[in-house]
């Protein structure tokens, strides 16, 4: 009896062949030889490899819709530490969230499919605009707390040059780590990548909210 597979499955197979190939460069039979079946046994759920790529963008979507990038305790931390620990937590906790599967390979997904799919550019906007709005919150608990200086009209002009900058990192962190994956595939099985720790990158990272919070607090 074949192995029976379900939708995520298929996606996940996707997610991870594209990650080590390109998505471009990723047939039907490197998803099944992923998963171990016959090219044949994903017809059972998709109609064509293109269906397999938009239900994964799909997919995509609807996982980064389901994250908090924030902490849920925001208005506790904001009420004992200053901004710049505040900030530096936050986005320590966001770059350690995209280096865990399958966040990890959905970001390189979908940055590497958003200038030919309008579907993943919305994702992307998506995501921005997410992120924007949830650390307008974490400016507002700061303010709240007298650890902001900058006016409650400006919060979103700052919140938006943030994120901007936040995001440029981001791919900056990740680009290095994905190629040691490429050349190390072991380094990529699990829940965790086992990379080394990369303390430039970090660091730089450090540099870029230690300024933006000398400015705003």
């Amino acid at each position: 009896m074949g192995k029976k597979l379900s939708k995520e499955e298929i996606i996940k197979a996707l997610l991870d062949a594209s990650f080590f190939r390109s998505t471009g460069a990723t047939s039907l039979s490197d998803v099944a030889e992923q998963l171990g079946v016959k090219k044949a046994s994903l017809y059972n759920h998709f109609e064509s490899r293109d269906d397999i790529v938009a239900q994964t963008m799909d997919f995509c979507a609807e996982y980064i819709r389901s994250i908090n990038f924030m902490p849920d305790d925001v208005a506790s931390v904001a009420q004992k530490y200053s901004a710049e620990t505040v900030l530096k937590g936050i986005v320590n906790r966001y770059f350690k969230m995209h280096e865990k599967t399958p966040l990890f390979q959905i970001y390189t997904f979908i940055e590497s499919q958003k200038y030919f799919f309008k579907i993943a550019s919305d994702v992307v906007k998506e995501e921005n605009e997410k992120l924007v709005s949830q650390t307008m919150e974490v400016f507002q608990a700061l303010y709240k707390n007298n650890k902001l200086k900058i006016p409650s009209f400006k919060m979103q002009m700052y919140a938006t040059w943030f994120c901007s900058g936040i995001s440029d990192q981001l791919s900056l962190y990740l680009m290095p780590k994905k190629q040691q994956i490429m050349e190390n595939p072991a380094t990529g099985e699990g829940e965790l990548f086992s990379l080394v720790p990369d303390k430039n990158s970090l660091d730089a990272v450090d540099a870029f909210v230690d300024h933006f919070a000398s400015i705003i607090s």
